[in-house]
């Protein structure tokens, strides 16, 4: 995973991902089948334990406007964590197949598509949706501002102005309601 994240899918050499895995290429290719099969893998595992927490606010905190805040918050700590390569493994490499891809296309489709349900979802909840905005479009802005953070992380963006940038949408997004900073 951390090697498709730092390098992209298609600078990722086969010696470079066994060698991270400590395994030979007939492993790789029993287990996973090809580059592209560990690849997939890597969207499932990078889903279940990066972007997992991420959505952890949208769940358990009930304004919704604190809770796009520190979902905000989340992605930037991910995003932008020293240790980790800088951007998402989504944002920053899986939309580069998406293109010549289907079935990757289809997964992060899906992926982005849950977690926007999800947050119309709670928008409803919450009131929000009205003639001007649907639910749904300020679910799809929330998700698509994320995917901002993230590209902007990759390309050097600070946490702060990750933060700075958040917390403006945040208020414009919730100017009737809004939410408590992110700091």
């Amino acid at each position: 995973m951390l090697v498709f994240w730092t390098r992209g899918y298609d600078a990722a050499s086969l010696d470079d991902l066994t060698q991270a895995m400590g395994i030979n290429r007939p492993s790789l290719y029993a287990q996973f089948g090809n580059k592209r099969g560990l690849f997939l893998a890597a969207i499932d595992r990078y889903t279940e334990t990066i972007s997992a927490p991420q959505a952890v606010p949208l769940a358990t905190v009930q304004d919704i406007a604190k809770a796009v805040s520190l979902y905000y918050g989340e992605i930037i700590k991910c995003v932008a964590a020293e240790g980790r390569p800088p951007g998402c493994l989504i944002a920053s490499v899986a939309t580069e197949l998406a293109a010549r891809d289907g079935e990757i296309r289809s997964k992060v489709s899906n992926l982005l598509g849950a977690a926007e349900d999800f947050i119309e979802t709670r928008l409803v909840a919450a009131g929000y949706g009205g003639t001007t905005l649907t639910a749904k479009v300020m679910a799809e802005m929330i998700v698509a501002v994320g995917q901002s953070l993230a590209s902007r992380a990759r390309l050097g963006a600070t946490p702060a102005q990750l933060t700075a940038l958040a917390e403006g949408f945040t208020q414009q997004i919730f100017a009737d309601r809004p939410p408590e900073p992110l700091s």
